[in-house]
């Protein structure tokens, strides 16, 4: 039951932009540590620093190594399925002798595959390590079997 004197519906907002939602709310800071969204806003602040271009470099080398040697082990299974699916008499035509074309392209599947963890391995020594080590070196990250323990 409402009666005729009783708002019914909030008052409209007040002109202008309206505070935040938990304006109210008591901010703490832990020693002097400012909370970031506190902080001044710069789109840029950080990709000025040397040790984040090193290590977005070194997430862009191991992403493009990983890309590369999955895509090569993954797309040639998936050509040998299709066709194995799709193009049974294909696979099925002789190469020479007893040996198919499909069993000519399984053969060839573990040479791929094998050749994809070991160009991945090579690559990896020359182009990741390296930068790898560096950001390692520059942020005195320790690495090796017994890190992070006292002697």
């Amino acid at each position: 039951m409402t009666y005729a004197d009783e708002n019914r519906y909030p008052t409209s907002a007040p002109t202008g932009w309206p505070e935040s939602y938990g304006h109210d709310a008591p901010r703490y800071d832990a020693y002097g540590w400012q909370a970031p969204w506190d902080a001044p806003y710069s789109p840029y602040a950080y990709e000025t620093h040397r040790e984040d271009a090193d290590l977005a470099a070194l997430r862009s080398a191991y992403r493009l190594l990983r890309r590369t040697s999955t895509l090569t082990a993954l797309g040639s299974f998936v050509v040998y399925v299709v066709l194995s699916c799709y193009a049974p008499a294909l696979m099925g035509s002789k190469v020479t002798g007893e040996l198919s074309l499909g069993m000519a392209l399984g053969v060839l599947q573990l040479v791929v595959t094998f050749a994809a963890v070991f160009w991945y391995g090579r690559s990896a020594r020359r182009s990741v390590d390296p930068l790898a080590r560096a950001v390692r070196e520059e942020r005195a990250v320790p690495a090796g079997r017994h890190a992070g323990t006292a002697r």
